[in-house]
């Protein structure tokens, strides 16, 4: 019988067995088919640009971003377990920082130049909300990408499920503008997960 946990406990549970800091070059695979370059091309010129991840996790993108010559880069994320860890494997990057948060709660009114997030949003209940705090944080002429999934109402994992809150593609676009985005660009990416075996 598998038990029900919040996304904190799912993402804390998934820290303490190490998830996502060694993830083998398959699921690599698999992932970059939410961030891989056509993501990277969404976000743009990161170049001396203050950025924010909403579910920065494993630091896995962050990384990345970290590469691509941001001026800082703040990353933050439900799970203290998720944190410490990505802390520890990003402690050299000087211009990289972390938050206990959640982007219902969270705003920094004309921070970042940039914000992106990518398969956290199923997680978040109050989407509008967690919309218009971006928006509020988010500089005049800011970017916000976006990477969801085609979701369904649970996360089966191993011994355990996790809640989703999930919408369709439209559903985004139409709270996103409500929130006072304009969209410019959607980018459906077809995937589905194939066991290696």
């Amino acid at each position: 019988m598998r038990i029900t946990l919040s996304a904190r406990e799912h993402y804390d549970r998934l820290a303490e067995l190490g998830h996502g800091w060694n993830d083998p070059p398959i699921l690599r695979s698999y992932m970059s088919r939410w961030d891989g370059p056509p993501f990277f091309e969404m976000l743009g010129d990161l170049s001396e640009k203050d950025v924010l991840e909403i579910g920065v996790g494993a630091g896995r993108l962050a990384r990345q971003v970290l590469g691509r010559g941001c001026r800082t880069l703040l990353g933050i994320d439900i799970s203290p377990a998720t944190l410490i860890a990505t802390e520890q494997a990003l402690a050299s990057h000087r211009t990289f920082r972390t938050a206990l948060a959640d982007i219902c709660s969270f705003r920094r009114d004309n921070a970042f130049d940039v914000a992106y997030s990518v398969l956290t949003f199923m997680h978040v209940k109050d989407k509008l909300t967690a919309f218009r705090n971006i928006a509020a944080s988010l500089r005049r002429g800011g970017r916000f990408v976006l990477s969801v999934d085609r979701e369904s109402p649970t996360l089966e994992f191993g011994d355990w499920r996790v809640h989703l809150y999930p919408w369709s593609p439209e559903q985004y676009v139409d709270a996103r503008q409500v929130a006072g985005f304009t969209v410019t660009d959607c980018l459906a990416v077809v995937a589905s997960w194939m066991s290696p075996d």
